[in-house]
């Protein structure tokens, strides 16, 4: 399914209700914003290996997500021959998954990322779900189903790269939002044997990496290495623990799973 199919089965609406502003500042940037602003980005960031990552903070339902993910699969597809694991079945497939697990996203409500409730069926994971099987069935003509290995490696990367959380330190109560305790999966794609190595670590340890490289301290304890979790075959990285995101903290609204507090 193309950005322009998708998107006329979603309708856009830059505000949703006064209500999910007030408690989740949520407002959508529309379709034709999100292609200029990512007509800025250098060509290189569209490369299908080592494909560059992408981090939205507030994702919403996922309108830069689909974006991103359609323009690093249209990549794939054209540089054909030049695909570091091959043009055949197997390195479409690999890089597919390659670009999918680029992407990593956060927003605080659980509508936004899992959908399956009135007026919001839709969420950000299934969006880019759909995305990645509609052009694996283009690129390929595989038809992904419920009981393929492809599709269940590519469900286990979404539910561990698009969460729902809170990116702020403290939320509006001045309470801390967990934050730096996000599971982030990193992983280290080899298109020569079509395998993957999955590490895990923490939103928290990332930031303090970052804050150690820009500060020009030295310090005797550095930021925490991140933890082997898996490696093996790209299309099994379904086979991997699943590491599940710690629940929000602060009140209930809109879906969010929050703890009462």
């Amino acid at each position: 399914m193309t950005i322009e199919a998708e998107e006329e089965i979603t309708e856009e609406r830059l505000v949703k209700s006064a209500e999910r502003v007030r408690d989740l500042g949520e407002v959508f940037t529309p379709a034709i914003t999100v292609q200029e602003m990512l007509d800025l980005l250098p060509i290189e960031m569209w490369q299908p290996h080592p494909s560059p990552t992408f981090l939205e903070p507030a994702c919403g339902d996922g309108n830069f997500l689909v974006a991103i993910l359609s323009r690093k699969l249209d990549a794939i597809t054209q540089a054909g021959s030049r695909l570091p694991a091959g043009n055949d079945e197997d390195g479409i497939l690999f890089h597919g998954l390659e670009a999918l697990a680029s992407i990593y996203a956060v927003d605080l409500s659980v509508d936004n990322i899992i959908g399956g409730v009135p007026g919001h069926e839709i969420g950000a994971r299934t969006r880019l779900l759909t995305i990645f099987t509609d052009w694996i069935e283009q690129t390929t003509g595989k038809r992904l189903t419920a009981r393929s290995v492809v599709l269940q490696s590519a469900q286990w990367i979404l539910e561990h790269n698009v969460l729902v959380g809170n990116m702020l330190e403290f939320d509006s109560e001045g309470k801390p939002t967990g934050r730096d305790d996000l599971p982030l999966m990193d992983y280290t794609w080899s298109p020569d044997t079509l395998t993957v190595s999955v590490d895990r670590t923490t939103l928290g340890a990332v930031l303090a990496a970052e804050s150690a490289n820009n500060s020009g301290v030295m310090s005797l304890f550095g930021p925490e290495e991140p933890e082997f979790l898996w490696k093996g075959q790209a299309f099994q990285i379904r086979q991997a623990d699943r590491i599940s995101a710690p629940e929000l903290n602060g009140p209930i609204r809109n879906g969010t799973g929050r703890n009462g507090g």
